[in-house]
């Protein structure tokens, strides 16, 4: 891949480019950005145009060459790349890049290591590095990537070039999802649209939550204001036994109800910014039947649950409380999805 094949990271990259080609790359750069927004394949395209042996114009990388090839497969002896081992990026670690820094490049070019998440490197850790920061090797960069640079000594943060990686926006997401994945354009717009400007965000959500899933969860929303107490316990019971579930079908949640807040506020002129951009007819139809402080409560309702939640509330009784309190506050009636309820609530927690 090239650089012109990453996108919304334009400001960066022409950093970087304007550095390799003026033979001014620093000797340690840290890259701060947010999770899964090109970070680390910006530093691998760097290391490859730096090391190409046929690049077709300065700054640039063939993809052909050996060395474009190592690079692609992770092959390449002079790129050393380092993540933590569990939750933590240990000394030991750092030791071993030290030991292979003392001896020159082993296929004659630059020298890169990439240590990702090097916000989770150990104080013996984080100490021994400074030193290879302080004095290192020539013909040697070395790449830190992280999300949480305040994480990071001082001393490290001030001994590195700093270049700030920004989300990516929806457009570019739902390029990506459907070049490298195949999606196709209204499944790759919606996991976009709730990936908060992360492609590892929306892969990962692509691979949790398919779009059969999603309407049943809007099913189970859309029918809480029909349902008996007895019901709503029934249903938490069954639910609060995947905390992963919970999470997700929360947040469609509130995006639903962003939705009706957004089609309330601007009407049809609004289609075009809904993420469940293909229910527009529904979210219409919703949208008359509650007042924007009732979406507002139960927006702010399902915000407090998540936050709960994080903070290891007891789901069950967290599930209930905002059930219970979303049929208080919701719309007298509401569009019903084309599902009946009953067979949705079987589909979607049978496995449990």
């Amino acid at each position: 891949m090239s650089f012109d094949q990453i996108l919304g990271q334009e400001k960066a990259i022409a950093v970087l480019r304007n550095a390799l080609r003026n033979g001014r790359l620093a000797h340690a750069y840290l890259f701060i950005g947010p999770e899964g927004v090109g970070k680390r394949l910006t530093a691998l395209t760097l290391v490859k145009a730096s090391n190409c042996q046929s690049p077709p114009e300065p700054g640039e990388s063939c993809e052909k060459c050996p060395s474009c090839i190592k690079v692609n497969t992770f092959n390449h002896a002079d790129v050393i790349r380092l993540e933590p081992e569990g939750e933590v990026m240990k000394i030991g670690q750092i030791r071993d890049m030290q030991k292979r820094l003392h001896f020159r490049p082993m296929e004659g070019g630059r020298r890169a290591c990439i240590l990702d998440s090097s916000d989770r490197l150990t104080d013996e850790a984080s100490n021994a590095l400074l030193k290879t920061l302080e004095e290192p090797p020539p013909e040697t960069h070395l790449f830190l990537i992280t999300s949480r640079p305040h994480r990071l000594l001082p001393t490290i943060l001030s001994r590195c070039q700093w270049l700030k990686f920004k989300p990516l926006s929806a457009g570019h997401i739902a390029q990506i999802l459907q070049k490298a994945h195949g999606l196709d354009p209204e499944k790759a717009q919606f996991y976009a649209s709730l990936a908060g400007g992360s492609v590892g965000q929306a892969e990962a959500l692509s691979n949790r939550v398919d779009f059969q899933k999603r309407l049943d969860w809007l099913q189970v929303f859309s029918t809480l204001p029909q349902k008996t107490t007895e019901e709503i316990f029934e249903l938490c019971e069954r639910m609060a036994k995947e905390e992963e579930e919970i999470q997700d079908l929360l947040e469609l949640w509130k995006i639903w109800v962003r939705d009706l807040v957004v089609f309330k506020t601007a009407g049809e002129a609004s289609m075009k910014q809904l993420i469940n951009h293909d229910l527009g007819s529904e979210v219409a139809q919703e949208a008359k039947k509650s007042s924007l402080d009732q979406l507002d409560g139960i927006f702010h309702l399902i915000s407090e649950v998540q936050n709960s939640l994080a903070l290891n509330a007891n789901r069950q009784l967290a599930l209930e409380v905002l059930m219970l309190e979303i049929r208080k506050e919701g719309s007298k009636s509401s569009v019903v999805l084309p599902y009946e309820s009953a067979a949705v609530e079987e589909k979607v927690f049978s496995k449990y």
